[in-house]
């Protein structure tokens, strides 16, 4: 695995101490750290969803903001555009953005007062799909299905509405280039990203469980045992 350059750590770290300061310097740290180490050894279980791309009202989904921007980023050159205008780089707050990029995901980002405050990916292709999602689930990219992933919100911008924005953005852009359905994972314990895909009406069809030792890879897949559920996963309904 290649290390982003010294620098580029450095740059971010300072801009995350001047910006959201000390505590949110540490979590990122600590977070940034977490990634690292589950580069070598992971063990994670996750649902895994469908999302059927119809067309959508966008008023229910929209932010909760006075004003925002959105730019969809396909390279390194219209990231190059998007910093030219003075909004802030996604290449230099998320150090894997230019591979990512280069590979062939997709970055829709959403600004607040030339901040980025969300982004989200999408992938398109096989090779772009490691750089969303490394979880092993099958995609059948030549059948016009596509995935997400890669889904942040900055601390600061939390709770106003831009994650479901940002999906709302996604799946909107797949289902008017001619994609049939979006693919991605949700944590089982992720309740919040749980709730956000609900509203999207999503089915829910199984569980994965990965575990990763060095270059020994799992890959699980069991079928919820009452079938396919809509919306909510079985733990996160409310009787």
């Amino acid at each position: 695995m290649t290390l982003p350059p010294v620098r580029s750590l450095t740059r971010r770290a300072i801009t995350i101490l001047r910006t959201e300061g000390s505590r949110s310097l540490l979590r990122h740290v600590k977070s940034y750290g977490g990634f690292l180490v589950a580069r070598v050894v992971a063990c994670s279980r996750s649902y895994l969803y469908v999302h059927r791309l119809t067309q959508r009202d966008e008023t229910p989904y929209l932010p909760r903001c006075d004003s925002w921007e959105i730019r969809v980023i396909h390279s390194d050159a219209d990231a190059d555009a998007v910093a030219a205008e003075g909004l802030e780089d996604v290449r230099k707050v998320f150090v894997y953005s230019p591979r990512a990029l280069r590979h062939g995901a997709i970055a829709f980002c959403i600004y607040v007062d030339r901040a980025l405050a969300h982004v989200g990916w999408v992938a398109l292709t096989s090779e772009a799909k490691k750089w969303v999602d490394r979880l092993p689930y099958r995609v059948d990219f030549d059948a016009g299905e596509a995935c997400t992933g890669g889904t942040y919100t900055m601390e600061r911008f939390r709770g106003r509405n831009l994650m479901a924005y940002g999906y709302y953005l996604r799946l909107e852009y797949m289902r008017q280039i001619g994609r049939t359905l979006s693919r991605n994972a949700v944590l089982v314990n992720n309740v919040a990203s749980q709730n956000v895909h609900a509203r999207f009406e999503p089915e829910i069809h199984s569980t994965g469980r990965f575990i990763k030792l060095l270059r020994w890879n799992l890959w699980k897949e069991t079928p919820l045992p009452g079938g396919p559920v809509r919306s909510l996963p079985p733990r996160g309904r409310s009787d």
